[in-house]
């Protein structure tokens, strides 16, 4: 039997942790050994039944540990698995912490970091002039000479145009479980008012910076259509509905906050859409093509792109042209593009469960 490390900076939230234990459901699945590490006591998500968790947890106390805490917590990493005596054919760490203790552990020339967001734009973002050159700096130091996965093909030219000369790079999209997928757009909609209209939707967390809700709420405004507009997900609800009343669209654009399966409205709904100004890989597209339903994207750093190829590229646009957010909404809904039964295939568990074999030599 195959065993398989996760090392993990936390199991309690966010769309990285869920991928993981996704990937952990699939592997299972086909026979493999998974054990979870996460680096905090921050727990909460359900755990695949078989899977094994381990916490080992690191808190610095004063200024000297806080500067070493990635040091100190390697060290804490090796003593337990000094003791915890198993062997793994493959050992993967996702998320920054994880990358950075990792790195400084036992297991550092033999584990993948896998990146979950764009580096180009998610870790150099917020830099400028000398501290955007330190951070460059930091960025490359990490991930240089390293094994790394990341989600698209996108991820890995960012990497090469910071300057960053990894060992290797392998390209491994997050899995989709098509099947429960598949049936939970069957379940009936909690609201019979949207069980019979059609209507435009937006899935994922409320927030103006970064999902940029003012570019899509512009866009959608732009578009002309007579459909109202849903929007599915929490966060930043107050400055949404401010956006909204400023367009005038109360009439148009309803909330109905966090869904614990929002598939029944992405089969439902005419056309989905996304405005972010970077992702890691928006599983919510390929989730909303798997429904059947088109979707119209920002060309944003990263996936949106891989994912939306052949007449599926009408639903791109540029980052910032809000006239073209526009137009594209009313292109697809006047003409919807055909979604090929393939699409989503190379994301199925079996597929990418192969992929990551593979890299432990399976």
């Amino acid at each position: 039997m195959q065993r398989v490390l996760f090392v993990i900076d936390q199991l309690a939230s966010g769309g990285a942790p869920r991928s993981v234990l996704k990937l952990t459901r699939a592997m299972l699945a086909q026979g493999v050994s998974v054990t979870l590490i996460a680096l905090s006591e921050r727990l909460g998500l359900e755990v695949p039944e078989g899977a094994e968790v381990r916490v080992v947890p690191f808190t610095p106390r004063g200024r000297r540990e806080k500067l070493h805490r990635y040091r100190l917590h390697a060290r804490r990493l090796d003593a337990f698995l000094a003791e915890y005596e198993a062997s793994f054919d493959l050992v993967v760490a996702n998320l920054h912490q994880a990358h950075q203790v990792v790195s400084r552990s036992c297991l550092a020339d033999r584990a993948w970091l896998c990146i979950r967001s764009d580096p180009r734009q998610e870790l150099l973002s917020n830099k400028q002039g000398w501290r955007r050159r330190i951070k460059r700096r930091k960025v490359c130091r990490l991930y240089g000479d390293k094994r790394l996965i990341v989600l698209s093909e996108t991820n890995r030219h960012s990497l090469a145009s910071i300057g960053c000369r990894p060992r290797e790079v392998q390209v491994i999209p997050n899995v989709m479980e098509l099947e429960r997928l598949q049936a939970l757009m069957h379940e009936p909609i909690a609201e019979p008012e949207w069980a019979e209209r059609d209507f435009c939707l937006y899935v994922g967390r409320l927030a103006m910076t970064q999902k940029r809700l003012d570019r899509l709420l512009r866009g959608y405004q732009a578009s002309g259509t007579d459909l109202p507009l849903v929007l599915i997900g929490d966060g930043d609800r107050a400055s949404v509905e401010g956006e909204i009343r400023a367009l005038g669209l109360e009439d148009r654009v309803t909330l109905l906050g966090a869904r614990d399966n929002p598939y029944p409205y992405m089969r439902r709904a005419r056309l989905l859409m996304l405005s972010s100004d970077y992702e890691g890989l928006p599983n919510v597209l390929l989730e909303a093509l798997a429904c059947g339903t088109p979707v119209v994207s920002t060309d944003c750093l990263s996936g949106p792109s891989d994912i939306l190829k052949g007449e599926l590229r009408r639903g791109l646009v540029p980052l910032d042209d809000v006239e073209a957010f526009g137009a594209a909404v009313g292109d697809l809904l006047a003409d919807p593009p055909a979604i090929p039964a393939t699409i989503v295939e190379r994301y199925s568990p079996a597929s990418i469960v192969a992929r990551y074999r593979a890299l432990g030599g399976a």
